[in-house]
């Protein structure tokens, strides 16, 4: 699959790509010296351990261990395979890759997907038109009047209107040779009961399309503009859209939450639309689910901060079934916000305007004075009963907290706030200790190495970074003689391209290596930073030549000790035993001369 662009192009386009301006799409970064640093998108944390170097145009994150090239990051943070990387990163540096289009030797499921993402596209534009343009759309139009939505996020935000038809889509994708399987794909159409063609998912309703952050159409919501249930309908679980993982609003938002470093979090279309008409263009939402552990990854690309901002009457439901304590689990800064009682964000920004709405949004409560306060309510406080259930909620969360010492600071201040004795809560908290706390399973387990694997390891760091000694190495020992299989495969990797263009660095070994483990080690190899301080490359190759004869030679010295032992046990002739023995007492000798070279 990678071979479909050739070598030599996917390094023009890595060299070309501006590493950190695609990263900074994603994350915040800040200049620190010659690399740029921040938070790592692909794992929780809370202090930076995600850097990228421009110069070697790698990013390395020494929290999980991702790491790699541009591609490496495309491919992680797009859920794209390498070919479909290259191309992204080809588009963002203006390079032309048609005429490579027409290779069989092409990532099927991207050219599925660049059909399913073209299906989608169509139809949103042609909802679009249908709400601006046909005598239809009327009933559309008036209802966005009445909420108020001007014409500027008509535009800005796609709305769109679905025909109170059965076909309406149907026919105007079979008259453009749009094909029914793939609208079937992402949920525009539904099969009859009888087995005999499809009807339109959507009629008569006002329709968002939802974007991710890449500006693709991956799904639609629908508003209901007549009695018909559901009130709001969104697209069903396709490969393109999962409600689990998508962020209304997140395609023209992402950038100001950038710069606020925090998002507004709220559950409906019209919320997110008109805080963007009122300038708050730092809000994105979630669609009718509970927020999820992908949804806060996802925002952890931009920001360290999320105000959820609850409707009154959903609040305490939320908090009763634990669906915020994910915040805690995550380690995300979270704060709540909560609007007078009987108002959603869009009637309240309506009414009150943007200066009111920020003043809300400004006075959001700290997690866990919003966790008490819901306790509070949901528990008779006058009561011994009511008030033990309240701590022992707020406590269930509170163990959540992955981080031992703000775990325990948390306690204390419980402690202060419930009016108990710090003591008594702490003998309380062995009954949420029964399940150890478990190390987060992406954080990397630091990997164990004999003295063999050290000095292997050390020789691939001089291969990559001074090309010069690589004929000296297989001159001197055969790559057969790595004994950590990892590092032969990729010394192997190292020689075959340095064979095919005379020169390799760690960046082209990682675009072959087609293992994201192996990757992760050569990641490791190229950016230790006791290795960037060899400055005598010939020198260290000598010790590490030296090390691995003296190995070899320990070797067939204990091999030769075996077949004497075994000679002896089958009564061999002389002459075999003085093969041995002198084979022996060879070997013995280059031990004793390597030694005398030290």
């Amino acid at each position: 699959m990678v071979n479909f662009i050739p070598q030599e192009k996917i390094a023009e386009i890595q060299q070309a790509s501006d590493i950190i301006q695609i990263i900074s799409e994603h994350v915040h970064l800040k200049q620190s010296g010659r690399n740029f640093t921040g938070l790592c998108p692909f794992h929780s944390e809370k202090t930076p351990s995600f850097t990228v170097n421009p110069e070697k145009k790698l990013f390395k994150c020494f929290g999980c261990g991702e790491g790699g090239t541009v591609f490496q990051f495309i491919m992680k943070q797009e859920g794209v395979d390498f070919v479909e990387a290259v191309k992204l990163a080809a588009s963002k540096s203006h390079i032309d890759l048609s005429h490579l289009q027409d290779n069989k030797k092409a990532s099927l499921w991207g050219a599925e997907k660049t059909h399913l993402l073209n299906a989608t596209n169509f139809a949103a534009k042609f909802y679009h038109s249908t709400l601006l343009n046909s005598e239809s759309g009327k009933v559309a139009r008036d209802y966005i009047q009445k909420r108020q939505i001007n014409d500027q996020s008509i535009k800005n935000f796609c709305l769109g209107y679905s025909p109170n038809s059965w076909d309406a889509l149907l026919k105007i994708c079979k008259e453009r040779n749009v094909p029914t399987e793939l609208l079937e794909k992402v949920g525009l159409i539904i099969p009859k009961k009888e087995g005999n063609g499809y009807y339109d998912r959507f009629r008569n309703r006002l329709m968002f399309p939802i974007l991710d952050a890449r500006k693709q159409v991956v799904g639609f919501g629908g508003r209901s503009l007549d009695d018909s249930l559901p009130k709001y309908l969104n697209s069903p679980e396709t490969v393109l859209f999962n409600k689990s993982n998508a962020l209304y609003g997140i395609n023209i938002a992402k950038n100001a939450i950038l710069k606020q470093h925090r998002v507004i979090l709220m559950e409906g279309y019209t919320d997110v639309i008109m805080a963007h008409q009122h300038g708050i263009d730092w809000s994105v939402a979630v669609m009718g689910t509970s927020v999820s552990k992908q949804h806060l990854r996802q925002l952890r690309q931009y920001c360290n901060q999320v105000i959820l901002l609850l409707d009154s009457d959903i609040a305490g439901q939320k908090s009763s079934d634990r669906n915020l304590d994910i915040f805690i689990e995550e380690e995300f800064d979270v704060k709540i916000a909560q609007l007078p009682k009987d108002f959603d964000p869009c009637d309240y920004l309506v009414a009150e305007g943007a200066e009111s709405f920020l003043a809300c949004v400004n006075s959001a409560k700290d997690f866990f004075s919003f966790k008490i306060e819901m306790a509070a309510s949901k528990w008779d406080m006058s009561t011994i009963h009511g008030k033990a259930n309240a701590i022992n909620d707020i406590l269930s969360t509170a163990m959540k907290m992955p981080d031992v010492i703000k775990r325990n600071l948390l306690v204390k201040w419980i402690a202060e706030e419930m009016s108990i004795d710090e003591a008594t809560l702490r003998s309380q908290l062995k009954k949420f200790n029964k399940q150890p706390f478990t190390i987060d399973k992406k954080q990397p387990v630091e990997q164990r190495l004999d003295a063999s694997s050290k000095v292997e390891r050390e020789l691939l760091y001089l291969m990559l970074s001074s090309n010069i000694l690589i004929q000296k190495v297989l001159e001197e020992i055969s790559l057969e003689e790595f004994t950590n299989k990892d590092f032969q495969q990729i010394a192997g990797k190292t020689v075959e391209l340095y064979h095919k263009n005379n020169v390799v660095k760690g960046e082209d070994v990682l675009h072959i290596l087609d293992d994201a483990r192996l990757n992760k080690i050569l990641m490791d190899i190229v950016t230790t930073e006791e290795f960037q301080n060899i400055t005598d490359h010939s020198k260290m190759l000598e010790s590490c030549m030296h090390f691995l004869k003296r190995r070899n030679n320990k070797k067939e010295i204990h091999q030769t000790k075996k077949k004497m032992s075994e000679t002896d046990k089958v009564n061999r002739s002389e002459e075999d035993v003085d093969i041995l023995l002198h084979e022996f007492h060879r070997k013995n000798r280059n031990i004793h001369a390597l030694k005398n070279k030290t």
